[in-house]
């Protein structure tokens, strides 16, 4: 299944948001969005499209919510 696929279940409204996505803002999207459903896995409940929502809208503004560094990984 691919991202898309996964984003269309979860919210059609956010699934067509992002594939309208380009460049560095998809590529934000991407990570925000995989780890985000990476975390509903862990933590067995549900992806929540209001978090998918967040996500777009900060990678269209250029923020990198869920950034980190393998520094940032070492140091926690």
């Amino acid at each position: 299944m691919t991202l898309q696929e996964r984003i269309l279940q979860i919210d059609h409204i956010q699934a067509r948001r992002y594939s309208k996505l380009t460049g560095d803002t998809m590529e934000i999207a991407t990570e925000g969005i995989i780890r985000h459903l990476r975390a509903c896995v862990r933590m067995d409940v549900n992806p929540d499209a209001s978090a998918v929502r967040e996500i777009i809208d900060d990678a269209i503004n250029g923020r990198r919510v869920f950034a980190e560094t393998s520094n940032d990984l070492l140091a926690a």
